[in-house]
């Protein structure tokens, strides 16, 4: 194996693909048959636990063998009903792609009531879209857009299934619950299409479809994303180590997948600079000591950040912080847990904890708080 064509084989960031993509086997079975039912979700997890990673590994397989058509609208961009309007009609005009510009406009100006889609072609040669509204803004316009999606999927002859990311965001914009309605209204009776409401704050899309006052309440089912298991990630870490000429000792393995502790990203962040601390010295085995090399160059590069994202932290909020770095609990009011970290009073802790957790410093996983992000867990540990 030539040592100047290998490349780290762990990514830095973005969405991971193919041999990049680790576990997840249950949950991308889960995802299909929901698409192939057309059943609606929301998908929650913390951020950089791989949502977009996952939605894509599940469907794009599908698309490429015509067993599904892909829609993919992304709500963090958006700031009213008429920009979510084109952000959903534009995905469904671009999957009616054909020959010819006039020919595709035709076909994709058919699916649609209201809206009018136009094509044209930029200066680098892509092709353009744009949405006119006309007199269809707001709700309307949302109304018409899902529509069109429901006749793409029946004038194709195969089922859709329509990733709406972010999808909490429109919760910002949308006050009075009508863009909600709008969307119950289509896709409660619409067949063929199947919704994936994903999204990393978990409170807020709990509260657009568990709340009974809300619109879209009971329209999807949860499903939680939880961190990656050991059996899911040991084979993998083996195996990318390893198609590079790198063994890494089981107990290497071990020190990864504990300091890692699941976190899709921080483990793939952490692999990445322990790869190259065996790289860089020219090993063709990783020992633990290797791993906890990596770890130091790793932390050293997301030092300023960490730091920075420390700094915003009040007193409280920092001590208790570094109290569930050291020590996850499921009672962090407790008298024990008070007084062995030497935190403040039970009110002050219950309102520092609140406002860790809605900023994702801190997570809440069945009744256990722990650091959102295990790297600068172990990186407030040593402060």
């Amino acid at each position: 194996m030539n040592r100047h064509n290998l490349r780290n084989p762990f990514t830095l960031g973005g969405v991971a693909r193919g041999k990049q993509f680790a576990g997840r086997r249950d949950e991308i079975a889960r995802l299909r048959a929901l698409a192939r039912d057309g059943q609606r979700t929301f998908l929650f997890a913390p951020r950089r636990y791989g949502k977009t990673s996952l939605l894509r590994e599940a469907f794009e397989p599908e698309v490429h063998a015509d067993r599904l058509l892909l829609l993919w609208c992304d709500c963090l961009v958006t700031g009213d009903a008429d920009s979510l309007a084109r952000r959903i009609a534009e995905p469904v005009v671009r999957a009616t792609a054909c020959k010819g510009l006039t020919q595709w406009a035709r076909a994709a100006g058919a699916l649609f009531k209201r809206l009018r889609p136009t094509l044209s072609v930029g200066p680098d040669g892509d092709v353009r879209v744009s949405i006119d509204l006309a007199d269809s803004g707001g709700a309307v316009g949302v109304e018409d857009a899902l529509g069109a999606a429901g006749r793409l999927a029946d004038a194709r002859g195969r089922p859709a299934v329509f990733v709406f990311d972010e999808f909490q965001e429109i919760g910002a914009w949308d006050a009075n619950h009508r863009t909600e309605a709008a969307i119950r209204t289509v896709i409660q009776n619409q067949a063929g299409v199947a919704y994936v409401f994903a999204g990393s704050e978990q409170h807020l899309l709990e509260a657009m479809f568990g709340t009974r006052e809300r619109p879209l309440f009971k329209l999807a089912v949860p499903f939680p994303l939880d961190r990656l298991s050991d059996d899911e990630l040991r084979p993998w870490l083996e195996a990318r180590f390893g198609e590079t000429g790198v063994e890494c000792k089981p107990a290497a393995l071990d020190a990864l997948i504990e300091l890692g502790a699941g976190h899709p990203w921080a483990s793939q962040y952490l692999a990445h600079f322990v790869w190259n601390e065996a790289f860089t010295r020219g090993h063709s085995r990783v020992t633990r000591g290797i791993v906890y090399d990596g770890l130091a160059v790793a932390l050293q590069v997301a030092d300023t950040v960490y730091d920075r994202d420390f700094a915003t932290l009040t007193h409280p909020q920092r001590r208790v912080l570094m109290a569930i770095a050291t020590e996850t609990t499921c009672s962090p009011t407790a008298v024990s847990y008070l007084r062995g970290h030497r935190l403040p009073a039970k009110s002050t802790v219950s309102q520092a904890l609140r406002s860790l957790v809605r900023l994702g410093f801190v997570e809440r996983r069945r009744d256990r708080y722990r650091v959102g992000d295990p790297l600068f867990g172990t990186w407030v540990r040593r402060q």
